[in-house]
């Protein structure tokens, strides 16, 4: 049994936070039914949702139609959790807004990620994730090739409120318990996107030229980047100079190069004077194997990991590595449009209520007949709720 066993939630969600936030509640026990409209979630087509939306059960609901809307009441009557991601005030206009549901469940926990946050000069316009890292900043603080801003490959915005979702669900149940009332739970895109920065904004306004240089976060490249080295056979390392460790030989003494500079000693010098060393030190590192050089580090208390494939870390196109299925850090799931699958294995874990994946994603519809059927609807009026999705 799941730590959520008994939870209902109703998912009307679509993008990545919420399918992603809800998906980390579904496999911890909870009872997720994905609400789609009649012609399916729209993000459908988007790889990842084959992950996100797993380990859920789906319906399709006319919602602009009154049994559609009756339906879908129905089911919010014994539900736990509504989870939703329009802008605000569409759920009103639908009929399913937070007070019109509060009314008639007083025990609903109601949570709502819009793009930007209500009342938030934006709260109108688009919420799409890459129009959220603009509009927040983030885009501009990226590191990159050149100067000015750069796009995020990373949907930050999304993946920080795929994990306030959860974290204000979770938290508004344990207060029902205290007060028997469920709440209206709100965050947004816009509120991921600063979580990612630690909730601290900060620039060091008295620093030197040398510092700002340092760490630089557009083109050229910053300290970090220069610690990424190609081996022999064109393979890499990361080695960690910063890591708090005290090695017993520097790294330039395992590669055999003199009058090397302390690491600290390293960061103080001019651009061109680090450039300089630092073509001697790559020139040195080519010369080395890959893993004989890993094992010599860390043989002499060095943070250092070889830079793999994401294809060699999971195994992707093979067998996945023997560590992560022993973990359940990745599974092999069937799914119904893709086929046998690889996917990331349930990310958190409890001991002594374990989680775990409940099935593949559903298709759209699929579980109409089962779950308005269990609220005696005929097969002629949940083809009507579906909107002839059924």
């Amino acid at each position: 049994m799941g730590a959520l066993d008994g939870v209902k939630i109703l998912d009307l969600s679509w993008g990545i936070a919420g399918p992603l936030g809800v998906m980390l509640l579904a496999e911890q026990g909870a009872d997720v039914i994905k609400v789609e409209p009649p012609e399916g979630d729209p993000f459908r087509a988007y790889s990842g949702y084959a992950v996100w939306n797993r380990s859920r059960r789906s319906v399709t609901v006319d919602l602009k139609s009154p049994m559609g809307l009756d339906a879908f009441h129905r089911l919010v009557d014994d539900a736990d959790v509504l989870v939703e991601t329009f802008r605000p005030g569409v759920t009103d206009r639908l009929g399913i807004g937070y007070d019109d549901m509060h009314a008639r469940n007083p025990r609903l926990v109601y949570a709502s990620c819009p793009g930007y946050p209500e009342g938030h000069r934006l709260a109108q316009r688009p919420g799409y994730d890459a129009l959220i890292q603009a509009s927040s900043g983030q885009q501009w603080e990226q590191p990159g090739w050149r100067l000015g801003p750069i796009f995020l490959h990373m949907p930050m915005p999304s993946m920080g409120a795929t994990f306030l979702i959860p974290s204000g669900i979770l938290a508004a149940l344990i207060a029902r318990e205290s007060t028997g009332r469920g709440q209206h739970v709100r965050t947004s895109l816009f509120q991921g996107a600063l979580l990612y920065t630690t909730q601290i904004w900060q620039h060091v306004e008295h620093a030197d030229a040398a510092f700002h240089d340092l760490m630089g976060k557009t083109y050229p490249p910053g300290v970090h980047q220069q610690f990424l080295f190609e081996c022999a056979d064109g393979e890499w390392v990361h080695t960690s100079v910063m890591s708090g460790l005290t090695p017993t030989k520097s790294q330039d003494e395992l590669l055999g190069l003199d009058d090397a500079p302390e690491p600290f000693v390293f960061m103080a010098l001019s651009p061109e004077e680090r450039e300089q060393f630092t073509q001697r030190r790559r020139e040195a590192y080519k010369t080395h194997r890959r893993d004989e050089l890993v094992a010599t580090f860390q043989e002499h208390n060095h943070a250092i990991e070889a830079v793999i494939t994401a294809e060699e870390a999971l195994g992707a196109g093979g067998a996945p590595h023997p560590q992560l299925v022993a973990n359940g850090m990745v599974a092999t799931i069937e799914d119904p449009e893709l086929g046998t699958t690889t996917q990331m294995g349930v990310p958190i874990n409890l001991l002594g209520t374990p989680g775990g994946i409940q099935g593949p994603q559903p298709l759209p519809g699929q579980h109409n007949r089962e779950i308005f059927g269990a609220l005696g609807y005929s097969d002629a009026e949940i083809a009507t709720i579906a909107g002839g999705g059924a």
